[in-house]
């Protein structure tokens, strides 16, 4: 099943943004208020996904 969220622009004067993590994902990876993220690009066959681990 696809899972969507929408990228909204955090504050007007930098170019951060935010969106939401789908609830059926934050249970699988048992996510909690608080938990730290690790981001990284990673390119497979010309295409470039957003990769994250939650840091424990």
């Amino acid at each position: 099943m696809a899972r969507k969220s929408t990228v909204m622009r955090v504050r007007a004067d930098t170019p951060s943004a935010r969106t939401t993590i789908p609830e059926d994902i934050v249970k699988e990876l048992d996510l909690q208020i608080g938990d730290v993220l690790d981001w990284s690009v990673v390119e497979d066959k010309g295409k470039k996904y957003a990769k994250f681990r939650k840091l424990e």
